[in-house]
């Protein structure tokens, strides 16, 4: 979710979006270098040429795995590091993670760690459950693992590839029944390449249907698929903004190619059964018969007795909640596992595919996930055939994958130069931070250094008076493009999904969204930043270092994103500005209280003609319906606050579509007064009779004015109160 997008759609693991604070030896750079050079524009991703894809037929029986080479994988890291100790990582761990439970308010973790193939620490803390309660435990407590799920599909997309049932560079269309997907003749052809890499162009659309807490209301993935494909806004391999939908295509994509009935059937044949992994399922615990559509075989009663329950802090107490099913995602979302399981998995992925002598994928495809797929500034995520590319602030590679449901939250990170593996999960909506801060609190113990660096300061060269005209041409506000496009999802998202980037006189960058504030300093090569705070392993805006992209003319910066490379977040323009809407809003409401406040000095007034009297009643009418759709919309705002998981469940609010409706009925009402500005401006019977010319003009400005206001809700998308 994954999601900073309330509630965590910039999270891969999103609304909903999380990423990793660290900083980046960016090209052996430091934030005390000169002045900026003349801005350049950002690096190309590379786009291979297509080439002939391999055409699926339909087969009753899931194709073999493809037995992979025992030659060893090219160019892939030899392991450096000294064996860890067990026991001091138990001791580190012991002391840390209960402190970030309790910061966190977090009721339940599970740990896992794994060197040279062999688990050092399996571990749960606090509770899997209430009433009555149960310890959580690393080896029975299945906790959800959200986007680390794309993991597995990235495997057997590898294995498909391996075996020639697909091409990484071919049509996906070629794979996939045409009632499930279709190209858009407007944009190239998708293909795995731009699947693994979220290259798509796919907006972002989540609100309401990505989660399901009624079991009775369940979709298949085909069905989802049918219904909630999402627009493709740019083409392929431009940049690289995070796409559950991708995920989901790219699952039914090796579903058709291997001949399986279902995702999780494939990843169980594939994966779980050949490795072990007997509590690691992408089944969801339901009745099938009572679904909308054909389901998978639900999850088996031994291990839905053994599922965490998911928990919501409410800053006073410890909520249960309902299973939030992501089956209708299956393959992107939705996995349960063990700590237990996730150290064979994490063994397997460090062990270049192979483990107790059971080889998952060969070594093409073990280079893969440690090679990016896109051409990045060094420490930048190009995306290893899916995989998250890291650097840790210690200098070392890590790969692997984050995640979250509405409830839990999940982190992967793989190691290979220490050939060590951490897998951590929390049971709670507010473990995020919990996650993203164990594993780079554990490295940081490992390799010896301080958890807490000194933060960058800008040099005093980089002032904002010495570089005026750069910092100016940067500043602004940025909307993420993970995000949808149109309507009214696309309206609040937008309004949510928006950062606005401004410059101290010391030169550092400023980042402010609803989701905090994060600093940047800038490095010694124009339009690159790097994050003051460097030991933050938080979320939301503190996601690395960061790269602004200029036109090749000059000029202002068009775009920015984050080494995390889940989004990118393009300039707007003064309509499409938060502020602006607020600004009028906010206009709006006085006006509509001077409009009432009018009402009741009616009697004060000239005797307005028959058509000025039905312009003055249509204009209290309006005024009212302004007022509603504004009241409407800020109550329902504000209950975000105390459950950001409404957005993802409850969409569209009853709240959100009455103040939708009702500003299109004011938008309506407005566009007939000037159909009737003709017969309000023409003069009366009687000289003394009729509206004063100031009264014709100020009525003739309101009218504009709520025009104009109108006119910028269109533009939002924020009048489309049916969609």
């Amino acid at each position: 979710m994954p999601p900073g997008f309330l509630p965590r759609l910039s999270k891969t693991p999103g609304l909903c979006g999380a990423l990793a604070g660290l900083v980046f030896g960016l090209m052996g750079l430091q934030a005390t270098a000169a002045p900026p050079s003349e801005a350049a524009p950002p690096a190309e991703v590379s786009a291979p040429p297509i080439t002939p894809p391999v055409q699926a037929k339909p087969a009753p029986k899931v194709a073999p795995r493809p037995k992979p080479a025992t030659a060893p994988a090219p160019d892939l890291p030899v392991a450096s590091a000294v064996p860890a100790s067990a026991a001091d990582i138990e001791a580190f761990t012991d002391s840390v993670i209960p402190a970030l439970m309790k910061r966190d308010h977090v009721l339940g973790t599970t740990v896992a760690i794994v060197q040279g193939g062999k688990p050092l620490l399996i571990k749960g803390y606090g509770y899997d459950r209430l009433s009555p309660a149960r310890a959580t435990n690393g080896y029975t407590s299945l906790f959800r693992i959200g986007s680390i799920t794309k993991t597995f599909t990235w495997i057997v997309a590898r294995q498909e590839i391996e075996a020639g049932r697909i091409k990484l560079d071919g049509p996906i269309a070629n794979y996939l029944p045409p009632d499930i997907y279709r190209e858009d003749r407007r944009y190239k052809p998708l293909r795995m390449r731009d699947l693994m890499a979220h290259t798509t162009g796919y907006e972002d659309t989540s609100l309401g249907h990505l989660f399901q807490l009624d079991p009775t209301h369940l979709q298949g993935t085909d069905s989802y698929l049918r219904r909630h494909t999402p627009m493709r806004v740019r083409d392929r391999g431009q940049f690289s903004s995070y796409s559950n939908f991708g995920a989901a295509l790219a699952a039914m994509t090796v579903v058709q190619t291997s001949k399986a009935r279902d995702v999780p059937g494939l990843m169980e044949a594939r994966i779980f059964k050949p490795l072990g992994l007997n509590h690691t399922t992408l089944r969801e615990p339901y009745d099938p018969q009572t679904s909308l559509s054909e389901l998978p075989t639900p999850m088996s009663r031994d291990l839905a007795a053994k599922l965490s329950s998911g928990f919501l802090w409410d800053g006073a107490t410890w909520q249960t909640e309902p299973f939030d099913h992501t089956i209708a995602m299956s393959g992107a979302l939705g996995a349960s596992s063990t700590a237990a399981d996730m150290s064979r998995y994490m063994a397997l992925l460090l062990g270049n595919g192979q483990l107790d002598g059971v080889q998952i994928f060969g070594p093409s495809s073990a280079n893969a996930f440690r090679s990016p797929l896109l051409k990045l500034p060094k420490g930048y995520n190009g995306w290893a055939s899916g995989f998250v590319m890291r650097e840790h602030p210690s200098g070392v590679m890590t790969y692997g994958h984050g995640g979250a449901t509405l409830w839990f939250n999940a982190n992967m990170i793989l190691v290979p130069e220490l050939d060590i593996g951490i897998y951590v999960a929390a049971n709670t909506q507010t473990g995020e931070a919990l996650t993203e801060a164990y594993p780079d609190l554990l490295l940081a113990h490992l390799k010896g250094e301080s958890p807490n660096p000194a933060p960058l300061r800008p040099g005093s060269d980089m002032s904002y008076g010495s570089h005026r005209a750069y910092y100016d041409a940067i500043a602004g506000q940025y909307a993420s493009t993970r995000r949808a496009y149109s309507g009214l999802e696309g309206a609040i998202t937008r309004l949510i999904n928006t950062v606005d980037v401004d410059f101290d006189t010391n030169g550092r960058m400023i980042l402010s969204s609803g989701d905090g504030m994060a600093a940047y300093v800038p490095a010694g090569t124009s339009g690159f930043f790097l994050p003051e705070d460097r030991g933050n392993s938080g979320t939301g805006l503190n996601s690395g270092s960061l790269r602004v992209a200029f036109k090749p003319e000059g000029g202002k910066a068009v775009a920015f994103e984050t080494s995390s490379n889940m989004t990118r977040y393009e300039r707007i323009g003064w309509v499409h500005n938060p502020q602006t809407l607020g600004g009028f809003t906010k206009l709006v409401l006085v006006s509509c209280l001077v409009v009432l406040v009018g009402l009741t000095r009616q009697h004060h007034q000239n005797n307005p003609t028959e058509a000025q009297t039905r312009a003055a009643w249509l204009s209290y009418a309006i005024a009212f319906m302004w007022l509603l759709a504004i009241w409407a919309f800020s109550d329902w705002r504000a209950g975000l606050g105390s459950d950001p998981s409404s957005l993802f469940i409850n969409w569209p609010s009853g709240m959100v579509r009455m103040a939708s409706g009702l500003a299109f009925l004011a938008a309506l009402g407005t566009a007939l007064q000037f159909a009737l500005m003709f017969w309000v401006w023409q003069d009366a019977q009687y000289y003394t009779d009729g509206w004063s010319l100031t009264q014709k003009i100020g009525h003739t400005a309101l009218m504009a004015f709520w025009a104009l206001y109108s006119l910028v809700l269109v533009m939002w998308g924020a009048l489309n109160w049916w969609s």
